[in-house]
């Protein structure tokens, strides 16, 4: 086994990202008849663990960016999973339109900021959620949209799980009920007339909130 994979528990695993060439968390499931695989990443290394699985494989992609889904054309699998945004790159897949409970995962419809069409994977205690909890980040504005903001935030209380798994963060896992403060915390920044909250001033250079902005 690659001795960068990280186990979560005797079902669940993850490649970590990298980010030279930048590739996101590759997520393993062990299923009833199959490996659940939570995005493809962009890197050899990742298209090499996945096809090194043995077995029917489902993939799951959470959005459209190429860092999640640049590998598809190198690997194997049996079925695929994507949003109708997403499927406009991919060109292929099936689309979930509402959230699909497949027994052993459940994929869920995420409103986000940092793209349309996010698309995150539950499984027991734990959300997988690829950037989809991100800012909207263009030529370094980084900001929220007020109402997928709002909507982002009644997904997340709703989902039954502890945990929660963000993409590229320097802590993969993270307490649900914290993420669901911060966003709130960022929510109440919003200005009446105004569509976006911008978060350029809320987070410090090592990636930690300034509550005090």
């Amino acid at each position: 086994m690659n001795s960068r994979i990280v186990q979560i528990t005797d079902k669940i695993s993850y490649l970590p990202s990298t980010r030279n060439p930048l590739s996101c968390e590759i997520v393993f499931i062990k299923g009833t008849d199959c490996t659940w695989i939570f995005d493809t990443g962009l890197s050899k290394e990742a298209a090499e663990e996945i096809n090194r699985i043995e077995g029917k494989k489902k993939v799951v992609i959470s959005h459209w960016h190429p860092d999640h889904t640049m590998n598809l054309a190198k690997i194997k699998y049996d079925e695929l999973y994507v949003s109708k945004n997403t499927k406009k790159y991919t060109w292929r897949g099936t689309v979930i339109e509402k959230d699909t409970d497949f027994g052993d995962v459940q994929v869920i419809l995420l409103p986000s900021s940092h793209a349309k069409g996010c698309l995150c994977l539950l499984c027991g205690d734990y959300a997988f959620m690829g950037d989809g909890t991100y800012s909207k980040e263009r030529k370094g504005n980084h900001t929220y949209n007020v109402q997928l903001l709002q909507s982002e935030i009644e997904v997340l209380e709703r989902i039954p799980c502890r945990y929660v798994c963000l993409d590229h963060d320097p802590v993969f896992i993270q307490e649900r009920s914290d993420l669901i403060v911060l966003h709130k915390t960022i929510f109440d920044r919003k200005e009446e007339g105004n569509p976006v909250i911008s978060v350029e001033d809320f987070f410090n250079a090592d990636g930690t909130v300034n509550y005090d902005k």
